[in-house]
Formats: C-alpha cells, structure tokens, sequence
C-alpha cells in the first residue's frame, strides 16, 4: 500500500509517487492506494486552526481510516511518501499495531527543518538542524507565518521525543547521500537509511542533435538562482554564439522579465507543457541550475540525462553529488557570478563534449532507468520484509 499526503498544487514530489506506482504495477506488484488530498483544509477561524495543530501532531481520523483499510486489504508493506499535514506519523502507529512494516520516502527535509527547505530569506539555514526547533517559530518558517509554522514545529519536537521514526518506520529512503547526512543530523539511526534516487522512463524520441542554446527549466523564485545565471550570462553576451532559454514561471518572472527581457541572446518562454520542455532539452548543450540552496532531487536533472543533456550546476548540496564535475557536467561556486560565468564559458568551448555526453548517457543507464529502480525498490521491501519475520 502507497500511502500519501498529496499537495494542493501538485509537483515534482506528486509526479514521482504517481511514476512510482505506475513502475511497481508494471512489474505485477499489486498496489492498492491511500492518499489524502489538502483541498479541503480551512483555516478560517479559530477552532479550525486549532483543529488543523492538533491532527498535525496526531490525526486521529487519519489513524482509524488507515488502519481499516489495513485491515480489509492485509498488505505485506506500507510505502509513505508524504504525512503532512492531515495524516501524521500516527499513521506509522496503526502499521505497527498490525504488524505491518514501514518504509518511507523523504523528498525533502522536513525531518530536519519545519519548511523542508533548510533555507530562510533565499538562503541555506541550519539553525533548527543545529540548534533548537524553536527557531522556525522565531522566524515563522513555515509560509512566512509563526501562527502556522507552531503546528509543524509540535509535531518535529513530539515525535522526536516519541522516538518516532526510529522505532514506527523501519526504512527510511534518502534521494541521495547528502540527504542522508542531514537526516541522520536529526537523530535517526544510520543504518536504518538507504540511498535510492528517482527515475525517469527513457524516451528515445527526444535523442537530437545538439543546438547553440542552454537552458534554465524550473520556478523563477531568488532560491532557484536565475538571478545569478542571469548576470553571468551577460558578462559573457559578447564571447560565445549561444542562446539562454529560460522555461518556468513564479514570483520572480515580471522583475526578470524587466530587467533581462530585452537581453538580445535571453527569451523567456514561459511554462510550457512536459513533452515541449523536455524536447527543448534534448536540444540544448547544457541545462543549467544554479540554485541557492540545498535542493532534494530535481527531476529536470534526470530529465537532461535522459536525452544526453549535460548539466551545469551549483557545487551545494545534492547537487554536488548528481552532476559530476567534469564527467557529466560542470559545478561552479555556489552563489557565484563571476566564477558561473568563466564555467559557462569553458563548458561552451569544451573540447571533451561528445565525452560529456557519452558520460551523460551511461551515467543515466547506471542509476536512473526505470529497471534499476524497481530493482533498488524491491531490494528495499525484501530486506524489511526480511527482517520483519525474523524479529
């Protein structure tokens, strides 16, 4: 049984459960489903906050409703993928009671930070890592908000103490190994995570020669960094024959829109459908991602790698770990124009490309397909479902 907490505007993390499914039915797993929608949460009115606090830290409705449903449908494994907010680890207590193990996915780091970004004013922060939980209520963390920010911050600090994960989940899946360094900041045993990363089907349609633009895909927000490839790009206007396309949309589009619009060799193309971004990826030379902060697993870099796209990113975080400096793509200094833009044009000027991509294409076929991830998948579940019985 997959169980998940779905978002009100559905992303990456959404997209990858649905993937996920679809993988393990491919193969005859028999998946059965409990996902809980946030559309219809009200916080109007007191009561209603209150309401929203307490089922937090622990929904009692999501519990009995669970363990139902685990009653009647007897699987051998419970998969968790989100729990926020209107499930909450007491879903982890109703598996337990029914003997029932419990893997979980953490596609981002909630466990450690209250906002799951580590990041505050469009910078990384570990102070809740680090230091007392009660600093995201301090700086009102979650949306900008302390009143909002109080039931995230119980919920961390309650299930901490209750030792939670450590003693309801029996696997933890990291998306890489950075995350599970700062998982295991928290607290939670070592040897109870294992690394396994996303995947993506392989579309052979999309393998195309390569054009003199590169590409910017994602949120148009100051942590995402488009900013700095921006100002990076026009130091080097002048030195290479290349055009930057910028796909996305968000709360930073109309400022660099304006600033960067009329930039002869920068269009912004605004969002556009899968099928479209990715074709304009197979396209490019480099997909660039020049985040600021400690990103989880951008699916738009498994995305270049499955149509031999190399990728210029950030030297922060997991980032550092997906792209191989030199190998299948280049890092540059962290929130670093001038040192963004001497990468940008070395890796334009590269004379190892046709390498880079080689690279790309079997570093893909290594960890990322489909077949490679139901089998890192199926390992998991047997190894729990192993040490289960022999508890």
């Amino acid at each position: 049984m997959v169980v998940h907490n779905q978002y009100k505007i559905a992303g990456g993390e959404d997209k990858v459960v649905e993937e996920e499914i679809k993988l393990l039915k491919s193969q005859g797993v028999n998946v059965s489903t409990f996902f809980v929608s946030n559309d219809d949460i009200s916080m109007e009115g007191l009561s209603n906050k209150i309401k929203f606090g307490i089922n937090t830290v622990w929904s009692k409705e999501h519990y009995h409703i669970l363990k139902k449903k685990l009653k009647e449908e007897k699987p051998d494994i419970v998969h968790f993928h989100n729990t926020f907010p209107r499930i909450s680890p007491a879903a982890y207590y109703a598996c337990q009671e029914l003997n029932i193990p419990v893997v979980q996915t953490l596609h981002n780091y909630r466990l450690a930070c209250p906002s799951a970004l580590l990041m505050r004013e469009d910078t990384v922060c570990e102070k809740c890592l680090n230091g007392s939980l009660l600093n995201s209520i301090k700086y009102g963390c979650y949306r900008e908000s302390r009143v909002q920010t109080i039931p995230l911050t119980t919920m961390l600090y309650t299930h901490r103490i209750l030792n939670t994960w450590n003693k309801k989940v029996d696997k933890i899946i990291a998306l890489t190994g950075f995350a599970k360094c700062k998982i295991v900041e928290t607290g939670i045993d070592e040897d109870r995570i294992v690394v396994k990363p996303n995947f993506i089907e392989k579309n052979n349609q999309f393998f195309c020669s390569k054009k003199d633009y590169v590409v910017f895909v994602g949120r148009l927000s100051k942590e995402k960094g488009v900013h700095l490839l921006l100002e990076a790009w026009k130091k080097n206007i002048n030195k290479v024959n290349t055009e930057l396309l910028i796909i996305g949309d968000g709360p930073e589009n109309e400022q660099l829109v304006k600033e960067y619009g009329m930039v002869q060799s920068v269009k912004f193309l605004g969002r556009l459908n899968s099928a479209a971004v990715l074709e304009l990826v197979s396209k490019a030379k480099y997909l660039v991602v020049p985040s600021l902060w400690y990103e989880g697993f951008p699916m738009t870099i498994i995305e270049a790698f499955s149509v031999q796209t190399p990728v210029i990113g950030s030297n922060i975080g997991s980032l550092q770990e997906i792209i191989l400096d030199g190998v299948t793509g280049f890092h540059f200094e962290n929130n670093n124009i001038d040192d963004l833009s001497n990468v940008l044009i070395k890796a334009l000027n590269y004379p190892g490309y046709n390498n880079l991509v080689k690279n790309v294409c079997d570093n893909f076929e290594e960890k990322y397909t489909a077949e490679k991830n139901y089998k890192m998948l199926m390992q998991i579940y047997n190894e729990v479902l192993k040490e289960k019985r022999n508890e």
